[in-house]
């Protein structure tokens, strides 16, 4: 388990690494979940833009994404941001603790 997550360690950067997608992030950690279409009107983006950008949150485990009907709303995946940040804070120790210095 711990290599599949350190692989994915990337994919979950990426997915932080735009000042659009910590906007979306800051979002939902005031307002719980939001749909789709809350977040475009909020960040005055076009939906298109928005939906681009959380399928990039998703696939870094940031978010969670449910469906009422045809609303898509969106969430933080907290226990999934803690996971990965446990798997790299592991990574840097193991370096450390090897006597890896950079």
């Amino acid at each position: 388990m711990y290599l599949e997550e350190r692989r994915r360690l990337p994919v979950h950067f990426q997915a932080l690494a735009h000042p659009i997608r910590l906007e979306i992030l800051e979002r939902l950690a005031e307002v719980g979940d939001a749909s789709v279409n809350d977040l475009a009107r909020h960040l005055r983006l076009s939906q298109p833009r928005v939906s681009w950008h959380l399928t990039m949150l998703r696939r870094g485990g940031v978010i969670r994404q449910r469906k009422e009907g045809r609303q898509v709303y969106c969430s933080l995946d907290l226990e999934a941001v803690r996971r990965h940040q446990r798997v790299f804070w592991q990574l840097l120790d193991e370096k450390r603790r090897m006597g890896v210095s950079t």
